[in-house]
């Protein structure tokens, strides 16, 4: 068992106070890690389903091998661990626009990180997920573009992301 609870970091982003945190569940009976930006859950791996349905659901239409999926939002990186599921993924590109999001699974922080960092297919980047939509010289193709960056279509992290809906 860890500790109760425990701050694993604290940075100041360019959208405002982003904290994670590990807190032992007696309940569920084990640690449940947590991403709060401005006071706000932002992610927990107490509640994946959402995540783990969005990689799974968004590859339903493709057919054949070989796909290349970019995933907008790494998070706790559970939509990304679904569509490592699928055998026929050979390129996964996950975009996140607060650099700390991937420093925590470069540095091995959460429960997913390993498996994603050591995965060869795939490729974490920062970057804005939002501007590389409207650029219309994209120079990456991809078989599907799995979007999990906001709460939903009308609850954004940032004013800036309304747009794209």
């Amino acid at each position: 068992m860890s500790a109760r609870f425990e701050e694993l970091d604290y940075q100041v982003t360019p959208m405002g106070e982003l904290i994670l945190r590990r807190r032992f569940d007696p309940v569920l009976g084990q640690d449940v890690f947590e991403a709060i930006l401005n006071d706000e859950h932002l992610m927990s791996t107490h509640f994946t389903v959402a995540e783990t349905e969005l990689g799974r659901l968004g590859l339903q239409p493709l057919t054949g091998d070989d796909w290349r999926v970019l995933v907008g939002g790494l998070g706790l990186g559970y939509t990304a661990a679904a569509v490592l599921e699928h055998s026929q993924v050979s390129s996964l590109v996950v975009i996140d626009a607060i650099a700390e999001v991937v420093s925590w699974h470069q540095k091995g922080l959460l429960p997913l990180s390993e498996h994603l960092t050591n995965d060869p297919r795939v490729s974490l980047r920062t970057g804005d997920f939002f501007a590389l939509m409207a650029t219309p010289e994209v120079t990456e193709t991809f078989d599907a573009i799995i979007v999990d960056i906001d709460h939903t279509p009308h609850h954004h992290l940032h004013p800036s992301h309304a747009p794209f809906y």
